[in-house]
C-alpha cells in the first residue's frame, strides 16, 4: 500500500472521528423552566487543521436532565433545581435522532443522523471550579439553607441563624435566635410564652401533654 493512500486514508478516518460529538462541557445561556429546554453553548473550540479556532455553535431546545423516578406509577419522585445562565452542564451527544423520542415515541427515527451536536441533553453540574464535596455527609445545600444527613442516622436541617437535629434515638434539638411553635389553634415564641394563672412555689408542675 502506498503512503499516498496511507495518508489519504488516514486522513479521511480523521475527518469521519472529527464530526463524531460525545460528550463536553456546557454553559447555559437561557432556560425555559415550563418546558424544561436550554439553549446551551459548548465550552470548547474546535481547532482546525490550519490552526485557526472554531468556535462552538449555541444549541436550542436541548432537554435538561433532572434525576427522576417513578413516572409510570402516579407516585412520581424528582430532584430539581434552578438553572441560570453561566451555569455549567455536561452535554452529552445521543447516538440516534431525538426528534421522535422526545414526541413519546419509540420507533426507529426518520433521520439517520449519529452523535449530532442537535441531539443532545444537558446535565447541571459540570463546572471547571466544581463543588467541595462533604467527605463525611449526604449535604444537600441551597444557599445558605442546607439538609445533612449523618453516618450516625442523625439529620441537621438549618442556615446560618438554626438548625434542628434529629439523633438516631429521635432526640429533636433546636438552636436558633427565636424558636417559635405555631399550631392550627394557636402560635406562640417559646422563650416568650408564659402561663397565666400559676403561683410560683418550689413544687414543680406535670409534664406537658
Amino acid at each position: 500500500m502506498s503512503e499516498t493512500l496511507i495518508e489519504a486514508l488516514q486522513l479521511a478516518m480523521e475527518t469521519h472521528q472529527s464530526q463524531i460529538n460525545t460528550s463536553v462541557p456546557g454553559t447555559i445561556v437561557s432556560y425555559d423552566p415550563s418546558t424544561n429546554r436550554a439553549t446551551v453553548r459548548p465550552a470548547l473550540s474546535r481547532r482546525l487543521a490550519n490552526g485557526e479556532e472554531l468556535h462552538a455553535p449555541n444549541i436550542v431546545q436541548v432537554p435538561v436532565v433532572f434525576p427522576t423516578a417513578g413516572m409510570n406509577t402516579g407516585k412520581q419522585a424528582a430532584f430539581t433545581m434552578p438553572i441560570a445562565p453561566g451555569d455549567g452542564v455536561e452535554l452529552t451527544f445521543q447516538q440516534r435522532c431525538l426528534e421522535n423520542w422526545l414526541s413519546g415515541r419509540t420507533d426507529a427515527p426518520n433521520d439517520p443522523r449519529q452523535f449530532d451536536l442537535s441531539d443532545c441533553v444537558a446535565t447541571p453540574g459540570l463546572n471547571a471550579g466544581g463543588v467541595v464535596g462533604d467527605p463525611t455527609n449526604v449535604v444537600l445545600r441551597f444557599d445558605k439553607a442546607s439538609v445533612i444527613l449523618r453516618p450516625d442516622n442523625s439529620i441537621v436541617v438549618g442556615n446560618d441563624n438554626g438548625s434542628i437535629t434529629i439523633t438516631e434515638d429521635g432526640t429533636i434539638v433546636l438552636k436558633g435566635t427565636s424558636i417559635v411553635v405555631d399550631t392550627p389553634s394557636n402560635s406562640y415564641t417559646m422563650e416568650l410564652h408564659r402561663h397565666t394563672g400559676v403561683m410560683p412555689g418550689p413544687g414543680d408542675t406535670g409534664i406537658p401533654i
